[in-house]
């Protein structure tokens, strides 16, 4: 996946494993793009968010912190 800008917004653009063609947007910046494609491959966008995203599922994983 990568960000392509069309007429002043920026799109992503997929092939799913059918093979068909999906889109996400539109995004105002490239930025924006690429934090969609991050969390939608999810990866991590902060040292923070790591955290966050460990303690959270600590919790909701019943193992209390």
């Amino acid at each position: 996946m990568t960000p392509k800008e069309i007429s002043g917004t920026w799109w992503v653009s997929w092939i799913d494993q059918r093979g068909e063609l999906n889109s996400a947007g539109p995004f105002t910046t490239n930025g924006e793009a690429w934090r969609w494609i991050d969390r939608h491959e999810g990866q991590p966008l902060s040292k923070a968010e790591d955290r966050g995203d460990w303690a959270f599922g600590e919790i909701a994983g019943g193992k209390g912190l």
